[in-house]
Protein backbone atom coordinates (compact mmCIF):
# COMPACT_ATOMS: atom_id res chain seq x y z
CA UNK A 1 0.00 0.00 0.00
CA UNK A 2 2.69 2.29 0.75
CA UNK A 3 4.72 1.44 -2.56
CA UNK A 4 1.60 2.39 -4.49
CA UNK A 5 0.94 5.95 -2.93
CA UNK A 6 5.04 6.82 -3.86
CA UNK A 7 4.25 5.63 -7.03
CA UNK A 8 1.62 7.68 -7.56
CA UNK A 9 3.44 11.08 -5.93
CA UNK A 10 5.61 9.93 -8.23
CA UNK A 11 3.99 10.08 -11.89
CA UNK A 12 1.79 13.47 -10.16
CA UNK A 13 5.27 15.08 -9.84
CA UNK A 14 6.55 14.03 -13.01
CA UNK A 15 3.76 15.04 -14.95
CA UNK A 16 3.65 18.32 -13.11
CA UNK A 17 6.84 19.01 -14.64
CA UNK A 18 5.97 18.07 -18.42
CA UNK A 19 3.26 20.82 -17.88
CA UNK A 20 6.02 23.43 -17.06
CA UNK A 21 7.82 22.32 -19.62
CA UNK A 22 5.28 22.35 -22.29
CA UNK A 23 4.27 26.20 -20.82
CA UNK A 24 7.28 27.70 -20.93
CA UNK A 25 8.25 26.21 -24.06
CA UNK A 26 4.91 27.75 -25.68
CA UNK A 27 5.30 30.99 -24.64
CA UNK A 28 8.97 31.37 -25.69
CA UNK A 29 7.66 30.18 -29.43
CA UNK A 30 5.39 32.90 -29.38
CA UNK A 31 7.93 35.60 -28.45
CA UNK A 32 10.27 34.24 -30.46
CA UNK A 33 11.12 37.71 -33.04
CA UNK A 34 11.78 35.34 -35.91
CA UNK A 35 8.38 35.01 -36.45
CA UNK A 36 7.62 36.23 -39.34
CA UNK A 37 4.31 36.57 -38.54
CA UNK A 38 5.09 39.55 -36.44
CA UNK A 39 8.14 40.95 -37.57
CA UNK A 40 7.55 41.75 -41.42
CA UNK A 41 7.44 45.39 -42.22
CA UNK A 42 6.14 46.59 -45.69
CA UNK A 43 7.14 49.71 -47.78
CA UNK A 44 6.34 52.00 -50.82
CA UNK A 45 7.47 55.38 -52.42
CA UNK A 46 5.19 57.62 -53.79
CA UNK A 47 5.91 59.76 -56.92
CA UNK A 48 4.61 63.50 -57.01
CA UNK A 49 2.21 63.74 -54.34
CA UNK A 50 1.00 67.49 -54.58
CA UNK A 51 2.07 69.71 -51.85
CA UNK A 52 -0.28 71.94 -49.63
CA UNK A 53 0.56 75.13 -49.36
CA UNK A 54 -1.26 77.05 -46.57
CA UNK A 55 -1.00 80.86 -46.62
CA UNK A 56 -4.27 83.69 -47.12
CA UNK A 57 -4.42 83.43 -51.13
CA UNK A 58 -6.53 86.91 -50.94
CA UNK A 59 -3.89 89.12 -49.67
CA UNK A 60 -0.98 87.32 -50.66
CA UNK A 61 1.05 85.47 -53.94
CA UNK A 62 3.13 82.40 -53.57
CA UNK A 63 5.78 81.74 -55.61
CA UNK A 64 8.91 79.46 -56.35
CA UNK A 65 8.31 76.28 -54.83
CA UNK A 66 7.85 72.57 -55.69
CA UNK A 67 4.46 71.71 -56.33
CA UNK A 68 5.03 68.42 -55.61
CA UNK A 69 7.11 65.42 -53.77
CA UNK A 70 8.05 61.89 -52.93
CA UNK A 71 7.16 60.18 -49.97
CA UNK A 72 8.27 57.05 -48.86
CA UNK A 73 5.67 55.03 -46.70
CA UNK A 74 6.50 51.82 -44.20
CA UNK A 75 4.11 49.65 -42.25
CA UNK A 76 3.39 46.16 -41.01
CA UNK A 77 -0.03 46.32 -41.78
CA UNK A 78 -0.14 45.49 -45.52
CA UNK A 79 -3.45 46.74 -46.03
CA UNK A 80 -3.59 50.06 -44.10
CA UNK A 81 -0.25 50.91 -45.96
CA UNK A 82 -2.10 49.69 -49.63
CA UNK A 83 -5.05 52.29 -48.60
CA UNK A 84 -2.55 55.58 -48.16
CA UNK A 85 -0.80 54.10 -51.11
CA UNK A 86 -3.94 54.22 -53.24
CA UNK A 87 -4.78 57.96 -54.68
CA UNK A 88 -8.55 57.47 -54.07
CA UNK A 89 -8.33 55.87 -50.78
CA UNK A 90 -5.46 57.79 -49.20
CA UNK A 91 -5.96 60.52 -45.97
CA UNK A 92 -3.21 62.51 -45.55
CA UNK A 93 -1.67 65.75 -47.30
CA UNK A 94 1.75 67.24 -47.57
CA UNK A 95 1.33 70.32 -46.02
CA UNK A 96 3.78 73.74 -46.11
CA UNK A 97 2.34 76.34 -43.53
CA UNK A 98 3.21 79.58 -44.21
CA UNK A 99 0.49 81.52 -42.01
CA UNK A 100 3.26 82.73 -39.79
CA UNK A 101 5.94 83.77 -42.27
CA UNK A 102 6.66 87.49 -43.30
CA UNK A 103 6.74 88.48 -47.04
CA UNK A 104 9.72 87.51 -48.87
CA UNK A 105 11.79 83.76 -49.39
CA UNK A 106 11.65 81.63 -46.51
CA UNK A 107 12.89 78.07 -46.42
CA UNK A 108 9.99 75.79 -45.23
CA UNK A 109 9.51 72.40 -43.79
CA UNK A 110 7.23 70.04 -45.16
CA UNK A 111 5.00 67.88 -42.65
CA UNK A 112 2.66 64.78 -43.04
CA UNK A 113 -0.77 65.61 -41.93
CA UNK A 114 -3.97 62.70 -41.54
CA UNK A 115 -1.50 59.71 -41.82
CA UNK A 116 -2.62 56.74 -40.07
CA UNK A 117 -0.84 55.69 -37.03
CA UNK A 118 0.17 52.34 -37.92
CA UNK A 119 2.04 54.12 -40.96
CA UNK A 120 5.27 55.88 -41.01
CA UNK A 121 6.46 58.56 -43.88
CA UNK A 122 9.31 60.21 -44.80
CA UNK A 123 9.10 63.24 -47.68
CA UNK A 124 11.79 63.78 -50.13
CA UNK A 125 12.58 66.49 -50.14
CA UNK A 126 12.25 67.70 -47.00
CA UNK A 127 11.68 71.45 -46.89
CA UNK A 128 11.37 73.72 -49.85
CA UNK A 129 11.96 77.49 -50.68
CA UNK A 130 9.12 79.59 -51.24
CA UNK A 131 8.63 83.77 -52.05
CA UNK A 132 5.85 85.40 -50.62
CA UNK A 133 4.71 88.96 -52.15
CA UNK A 134 1.52 90.63 -52.02
CA UNK A 135 -1.11 89.80 -54.20
CA UNK A 136 -1.25 92.34 -57.04
CA UNK A 137 -3.31 92.35 -60.81
CA UNK A 138 -2.55 94.69 -63.22
CA UNK A 139 -3.65 95.07 -66.83
CA UNK A 140 -0.99 94.63 -69.58
CA UNK A 141 -1.32 94.55 -73.54
CA UNK A 142 -0.72 91.39 -75.67
CA UNK A 143 1.46 91.13 -78.37
CA UNK A 144 2.00 87.94 -80.23
CA UNK A 145 5.51 86.11 -80.80
CA UNK A 146 5.61 83.15 -83.20
CA UNK A 147 8.13 80.56 -83.66
CA UNK A 148 11.51 80.98 -85.39
CA UNK A 149 10.32 77.77 -87.59
CA UNK A 150 7.78 79.57 -89.06
CA UNK A 151 10.82 81.59 -90.84
CA UNK A 152 12.67 79.16 -91.42
CA UNK A 153 10.22 77.24 -93.36
CA UNK A 154 9.94 79.89 -95.82
CA UNK A 155 6.47 81.24 -94.84
CA UNK A 156 5.96 84.87 -94.45
CA UNK A 157 3.72 86.87 -92.27
CA UNK A 158 0.93 89.24 -93.94
CA UNK A 159 -0.74 90.14 -91.00
CA UNK A 160 -1.39 89.60 -87.12
CA UNK A 161 -4.10 89.85 -85.05
CA UNK A 162 -5.00 88.60 -81.26
CA UNK A 163 -8.22 88.97 -79.06
CA UNK A 164 -8.82 90.26 -76.50
CA UNK A 165 -5.79 92.48 -76.98
CA UNK A 166 -5.48 93.40 -73.38
CA UNK A 167 -5.34 90.90 -70.33
CA UNK A 168 -5.13 91.29 -66.29
CA UNK A 169 -2.51 89.58 -64.87
CA UNK A 170 -2.19 88.62 -61.30
CA UNK A 171 1.17 87.60 -59.59
CA UNK A 172 3.55 89.12 -56.71
CA UNK A 173 3.96 92.86 -56.07
CA UNK A 174 7.42 92.97 -56.77
CA UNK A 175 6.96 90.25 -59.67
CA UNK A 176 4.38 92.71 -61.53
CA UNK A 177 7.20 95.59 -60.97
CA UNK A 178 9.59 93.39 -63.50
CA UNK A 179 6.90 92.23 -66.18
CA UNK A 180 8.49 94.20 -69.83
CA UNK A 181 6.00 92.59 -71.66
CA UNK A 182 3.41 89.74 -72.04
CA UNK A 183 2.99 87.66 -75.24
CA UNK A 184 0.68 85.28 -76.66
CA UNK A 185 3.54 82.09 -77.85
CA UNK A 186 2.11 80.50 -81.07
CA UNK A 187 3.74 77.37 -82.17
CA UNK A 188 5.05 76.56 -85.49
CA UNK A 189 2.87 76.58 -88.78
CA UNK A 190 1.33 73.42 -89.21
CA UNK A 191 1.88 72.50 -93.41
CA UNK A 192 -0.04 73.56 -96.25
CA UNK A 193 -1.67 76.06 -94.30
CA UNK A 194 -1.99 79.77 -95.23
CA UNK A 195 -3.36 80.93 -91.84
CA UNK A 196 -2.43 80.11 -88.17
CA UNK A 197 -5.25 80.06 -85.28
CA UNK A 198 -4.63 79.24 -81.77
CA UNK A 199 -5.70 79.98 -78.47
CA UNK A 200 -3.06 79.92 -75.79
CA UNK A 201 -1.93 80.99 -72.24
CA UNK A 202 0.23 84.62 -72.06
CA UNK A 203 3.10 84.69 -70.41
CA UNK A 204 4.93 87.02 -68.55
CA UNK A 205 8.43 88.21 -69.46
CA UNK A 206 11.11 90.46 -67.96
CA UNK A 207 13.64 92.89 -69.66
CA UNK A 208 15.83 89.51 -70.14
CA UNK A 209 13.02 87.23 -71.95
CA UNK A 210 12.71 85.09 -68.47
CA UNK A 211 9.12 83.89 -67.98
CA UNK A 212 7.69 84.69 -64.86
CA UNK A 213 5.72 83.87 -62.24
CA UNK A 214 2.48 84.69 -62.96
CA UNK A 215 -1.33 82.96 -61.76
CA UNK A 216 -2.42 79.57 -62.92
CA UNK A 217 -4.03 79.45 -64.99
CA UNK A 218 -2.92 82.36 -66.68
CA UNK A 219 -5.41 84.44 -69.22
CA UNK A 220 -6.24 83.00 -72.34
CA UNK A 221 -6.31 85.12 -76.30
CA UNK A 222 -6.88 84.17 -79.73
CA UNK A 223 -4.59 84.34 -82.16
CA UNK A 224 -4.70 84.89 -86.03
CA UNK A 225 -1.86 84.90 -88.02
CA UNK A 226 -2.12 85.29 -92.00
CA UNK A 227 0.92 83.56 -93.74
CA UNK A 228 1.78 83.48 -97.47
CA UNK A 229 3.46 80.20 -98.00
CA UNK A 230 6.37 79.53 -100.54
CA UNK A 231 5.95 77.89 -103.91
CA UNK A 232 7.05 76.04 -106.11
CA UNK A 233 5.88 75.06 -110.33
CA UNK A 234 6.36 71.32 -110.54
CA UNK A 235 5.76 69.00 -113.34
CA UNK A 236 2.66 66.28 -113.65
CA UNK A 237 3.74 62.60 -114.64
CA UNK A 238 1.30 60.24 -116.09
CA UNK A 239 0.78 56.66 -114.78
CA UNK A 240 -1.31 54.47 -116.68
CA UNK A 241 -3.69 52.02 -113.96
CA UNK A 242 -5.89 49.56 -114.65
CA UNK A 243 -6.21 46.80 -117.49
CA UNK A 244 -7.10 47.76 -121.13
CA UNK A 245 -9.84 46.30 -123.20
CA UNK A 246 -8.02 43.75 -125.39
CA UNK A 247 -6.79 44.90 -128.85
CA UNK A 248 -5.48 48.03 -127.67
CA UNK A 249 -1.84 48.65 -127.90
CA UNK A 250 -1.54 51.82 -126.38
CA UNK A 251 -2.90 55.19 -126.09
CA UNK A 252 -2.30 59.17 -127.03
CA UNK A 253 -3.18 61.29 -124.12
CA UNK A 254 -2.60 64.96 -123.57
CA UNK A 255 -3.22 66.77 -120.50
CA UNK A 256 -4.77 70.42 -119.86
CA UNK A 257 -1.65 71.09 -117.80
CA UNK A 258 1.61 70.07 -117.60
CA UNK A 259 2.57 71.45 -114.52
CA UNK A 260 1.15 72.53 -111.00
CA UNK A 261 1.90 75.51 -108.82
CA UNK A 262 2.69 73.41 -104.96
CA UNK A 263 2.40 75.67 -101.75
CA UNK A 264 3.99 74.39 -98.58
CA UNK A 265 7.10 74.48 -96.25
CA UNK A 266 10.39 74.84 -97.85
CA UNK A 267 11.82 71.77 -96.73
CA UNK A 268 8.91 69.62 -98.59
CA UNK A 269 9.19 71.46 -101.64
CA UNK A 270 13.11 71.21 -101.93
CA UNK A 271 12.54 67.43 -102.09
CA UNK A 272 9.79 67.80 -104.64
CA UNK A 273 10.48 67.15 -107.86
CA UNK A 274 7.66 65.90 -109.70
CA UNK A 275 4.11 64.25 -109.28
CA UNK A 276 2.29 61.58 -110.53
CA UNK A 277 -1.18 61.46 -111.41
CA UNK A 278 -3.20 58.25 -111.95
CA UNK A 279 -5.02 57.66 -115.16
CA UNK A 280 -7.29 54.58 -114.93
CA UNK A 281 -7.16 53.20 -118.51
CA UNK A 282 -9.76 50.28 -117.88
CA UNK A 283 -12.52 49.81 -120.61
CA UNK A 284 -11.50 52.66 -122.20
CA UNK A 285 -12.40 52.05 -126.12
CA UNK A 286 -12.48 55.34 -127.68
CA UNK A 287 -11.89 58.65 -127.12
CA UNK A 288 -12.23 59.81 -123.65
CA UNK A 289 -11.63 63.07 -121.14
CA UNK A 290 -11.72 62.57 -117.63
CA UNK A 291 -11.07 64.97 -114.82
CA UNK A 292 -8.60 63.69 -112.35
CA UNK A 293 -7.68 64.87 -108.74
CA UNK A 294 -3.74 65.69 -108.12
CA UNK A 295 -3.24 63.59 -105.35
CA UNK A 296 -1.16 65.26 -102.47
CA UNK A 297 -0.01 64.11 -98.97
CA UNK A 298 -0.81 66.31 -96.31
CA UNK A 299 1.94 68.18 -96.42
CA UNK A 300 1.43 70.63 -99.62
CA UNK A 301 -1.41 72.07 -101.61
CA UNK A 302 -1.50 72.25 -105.48
CA UNK A 303 -2.98 74.55 -108.15
CA UNK A 304 -5.07 73.39 -109.90
CA UNK A 305 -6.14 70.68 -107.52
CA UNK A 306 -7.70 68.74 -110.87
CA UNK A 307 -6.03 68.01 -114.01
CA UNK A 308 -7.82 67.52 -117.95
CA UNK A 309 -6.94 64.39 -119.06
CA UNK A 310 -7.58 63.11 -122.90
CA UNK A 311 -7.03 59.78 -124.13
CA UNK A 312 -6.72 58.25 -127.37
CA UNK A 313 -6.71 54.75 -127.72
CA UNK A 314 -4.36 52.98 -130.48
CA UNK A 315 -5.58 49.55 -131.62
CA UNK A 316 -2.88 46.62 -132.74
CA UNK A 317 -2.40 46.77 -136.49
CA UNK A 318 -4.88 43.99 -137.77
CA UNK A 319 -7.63 46.19 -135.28
CA UNK A 320 -6.33 49.27 -137.27
CA UNK A 321 -8.11 49.04 -140.79
CA UNK A 322 -11.34 49.03 -139.09
CA UNK A 323 -10.44 51.90 -136.33
CA UNK A 324 -10.70 55.61 -137.55
CA UNK A 325 -8.27 57.31 -135.38
CA UNK A 326 -7.89 60.91 -134.97
CA UNK A 327 -6.80 63.37 -132.46
CA UNK A 328 -6.67 67.20 -132.66
CA UNK A 329 -5.24 67.83 -129.32
CA UNK A 330 -1.39 67.34 -128.42
CA UNK A 331 -0.81 64.35 -126.83
CA UNK A 332 1.79 62.02 -125.98
CA UNK A 333 2.12 58.12 -126.61
CA UNK A 334 2.42 55.14 -123.99
CA UNK A 335 2.90 51.28 -124.42
CA UNK A 336 0.41 50.15 -122.35
CA UNK A 337 1.64 46.50 -119.87
CA UNK A 338 -0.01 44.83 -116.84
CA UNK A 339 0.08 47.10 -114.09
CA UNK A 340 0.94 50.60 -114.27
CA UNK A 341 3.57 52.91 -115.59
CA UNK A 342 4.72 56.18 -115.43
CA UNK A 343 4.71 58.36 -118.49
CA UNK A 344 7.00 61.10 -118.63
CA UNK A 345 5.31 63.92 -120.96
CA UNK A 346 8.36 65.83 -121.40
CA UNK A 347 11.61 66.45 -120.53
CA UNK A 348 12.72 68.80 -117.58
CA UNK A 349 13.49 71.70 -120.54
CA UNK A 350 10.07 71.26 -122.58
CA UNK A 351 8.32 71.31 -119.00
CA UNK A 352 9.98 74.52 -118.92
CA UNK A 353 8.98 76.65 -122.00
CA UNK A 354 6.19 78.51 -122.47
CA UNK A 355 2.91 76.73 -123.59
CA UNK A 356 2.53 77.32 -126.74
CA UNK A 357 5.88 75.40 -127.39
CA UNK A 358 4.57 72.73 -125.10
CA UNK A 359 1.76 72.52 -126.99
CA UNK A 360 3.58 72.16 -130.87
CA UNK A 361 6.19 69.58 -128.92
CA UNK A 362 2.75 67.42 -128.23
CA UNK A 363 1.47 68.30 -131.75
CA UNK A 364 5.07 66.80 -133.12
CA UNK A 365 4.44 63.34 -131.08
CA UNK A 366 1.20 62.46 -132.18
CA UNK A 367 2.38 63.14 -136.03
CA UNK A 368 5.39 60.97 -135.90
CA UNK A 369 3.01 58.45 -134.17
CA UNK A 370 0.28 58.76 -136.35
CA UNK A 371 3.12 58.69 -138.99
CA UNK A 372 4.70 55.53 -137.86
CA UNK A 373 1.51 54.20 -138.07
CA UNK A 374 0.30 54.90 -141.54
CA UNK A 375 3.87 53.74 -143.07
CA UNK A 376 3.41 50.22 -140.79
CA UNK A 377 -0.35 49.75 -142.48
CA UNK A 378 0.99 50.63 -145.53
CA UNK A 379 3.77 48.28 -145.60
CA UNK A 380 1.58 45.58 -144.45
CA UNK A 381 -1.01 46.19 -147.71
CA UNK A 382 2.20 46.69 -149.93
CA UNK A 383 2.79 43.06 -149.00
CA UNK A 384 -0.41 41.50 -149.21
CA UNK A 385 -0.53 42.55 -153.08
CA UNK A 386 2.99 41.13 -153.44
CA UNK A 387 1.46 37.99 -151.95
Amino acid sequence: MRKASQKSWFNGLLSLLFALLLFFNANATGNNPSNSGSSQTYSETLNNIPVQVQYDKDKYYVSGFEESVNVHLRSANRIQLNMESNADTRNFQVVADLTKLPLGTSEVPLTVRGLSSAVTAEIEPKTVTVTIEKRVTKKFDVEAQLSDNIEKEGYKVKNISVDPKTVEVTTGEETAKAIDKVIAPVSSAKQTIDTIKQTVNVQALDAKGQVLSIENPAPQVKVTVGLTAPTKDVPLNVSMTGTPPAGIAHYNYSLSTYQVRVSGPQSILDTLESIEVPVDISDIRKETKQSVTIPVNGEYVVTPDEVDVSLSPVYNQQQSSNINETSEEPASSTTVGSGSQAVQPSTSSQVESNTSETTSEGSTVESTTAGSTENTENQVTKENQNG
